[in-house]
């Protein structure tokens, strides 16, 4: 039989220990002079400072700490390139990825492992979209093909055009119905398509205006773009805000109609959105704007140098922005900056809502971060807060002793 133990020691051992510090006068000295110190009038004071520097000390370690996000995994994809864009199936499982290859862009698909591998699609990629179930890819030459969420392999469809088929600049749909912006040389334009019929196309009336991303919402499409007359040479040639719905359907030409033009950095994401006040919330890198049902246009505070943005299932913001990682409710006047764990990389993009989590990827796409949105009000943000409001507290009774010690000192109680 082995020995009974306590604290790693044989019980014996153990009992001799504490038996040797409650006699031993050496340690009572020890103790009792410390006391002494402690209740002395003349290092009491000095007791009290070295006590609230410790508070203080004690106290930023942990607000620090409780900045940290909870809830965030970071975890290395496998791929040695950009992602330029992404579509999540409806668990966040597997993906269609366009990636940066040098000069050009390929197709990759993610499986339920994690695993990615390159789709052979017999083309050169340029845009991808789609909904949850059904994704969809658009390339040069009117290259355009289909594929089920999950699937390894992509459809090729071919397209009905009026004329020779353009490149495809950006695409959102499914295989039934969708919309187009195409270039044809200089000029770029915006088609429908139902089945495999394309639209009469539409080119935007101000010929200084590029359009650059559609995505189909509530009663049609949002289209974002530039305006190269208003560029700023110290932000590069697209420096400037272009916000078009697109009306239309039934093979007619679509109507484009703008909605908000202004000096900046341009748009660069546009998020469809259900059951809310807002159809669509429009990310760039100046601001974030809100787009109602009506088409009007609302500017959403706190939202400052955007480089790329998120929703989550609850309405809340994710974004990568000038001043870090942060996120907000609409309609709060300021986002809550937040510290992801040691690890985690700074360089966020290519933000997505993936299964009701949030995804980043760092800039070179070999690195994915996990963002879960209920960790937020997990036990362990709980604690964070509760330690919050000890501190507090604690700094209250700090101030309320010391303020009636210095009272008692000079008589005034």
């Amino acid at each position: 039989m082995h020995p009974a133990t306590y604290g790693g020691l044989p019980l014996g051992l153990a009992d001799r220990l504490f038996n040797f510090l409650g006699h031993s006068r050496v340690v009572a000295n020890i103790i009792e002079r410390l006391f002494t110190f402690v209740d002395s009038p003349r290092e009491r004071p000095w007791v009290a400072m070295g006590a609230l520097g410790i508070f203080i000390l004690f106290g930023a370690a942990w607000v620090n700490q409780a900045q940290v996000l909870p809830g965030v995994s970071v975890s290395e994809t496998g791929l040695s390139d950009p992602i330029v864009d992404i579509v999540w199936d409806e668990d966040g499982d597997q993906a269609l990825a366009l990636v940066q290859d040098g000069p050009n862009m390929k197709l990759m698909v993610r499986a339920n492992d994690g695993v990615w591998s390159a789709l052979d699609c017999d083309c050169n990629p340029t845009a991808i979209g789609g909904t949850e179930s059904q994704w969809v890819a658009g390339g040069e030459d009117g290259w355009f093909g289909v594929m089920w969420a999950g699937s390894t392999s992509i459809t090729p469809r071919s397209l009905i055009w009026a004329e020779s088929p353009p490149d495809i600049i950006s695409l959102d749909g499914d295989m039934i119905q969708g919309w187009l912006i195409v270039e044809n040389g200089p000029t770029r334009t915006v088609h429908t398509w139902s089945g495999l019929n394309v639209s009469n196309g539409t080119t935007y009336p101000i010929p200084s205006i590029v359009m650059d991303d559609i995505e189909t919402v509530s009663g049609g499409a949002l289209i974002i773009g530039h305006d190269s007359t208003g560029s700023n040479p110290a932000l590069g040639e697209k420096s400037s805000e272009v916000l078009i719905d697109a009306a239309g359907g039934s093979g007619g030409s679509p109507q484009l109609f703008l909605l908000h033009r202004g000096a900046g950095s341009p748009f660069h994401t546009i998020i469809s959105m259900d059951d809310s006040s807002f159809i669509a919330i429009v990310g760039g890198g100046d601001a974030i704007y809100g787009v109602t049902m009506e088409r009007n246009v609302h500017r959403i505070a706190g939202s400052i140098g955007v480089s790329t943005i998120a929703i989550d299932d609850a309405g809340m913001l994710w974004f990568k922005g000038e001043n870090g990682l942060s996120n907000m409710e609409i309609g709060d006047l300021e986002p809550s900056a937040i510290t992801c764990p040691e690890g985690a990389p700074l360089d966020l993009t290519v933000a997505a809502n993936s299964g009701g989590n949030i995804v980043m990827f760092s800039e070179d796409g070999s690195t994915r971060v996990t963002i879960d949105p209920s960790a937020q009000h997990s036990l362990l943000r709980s604690l964070s807060l509760l330690g919050d409001l000890l501190l507090v507290l604690t700094f209250v009774g700090f101030v309320g002793f010391g303020g009636h010690a210095l009272l008692r000192k000079h008589d005034v109680l």
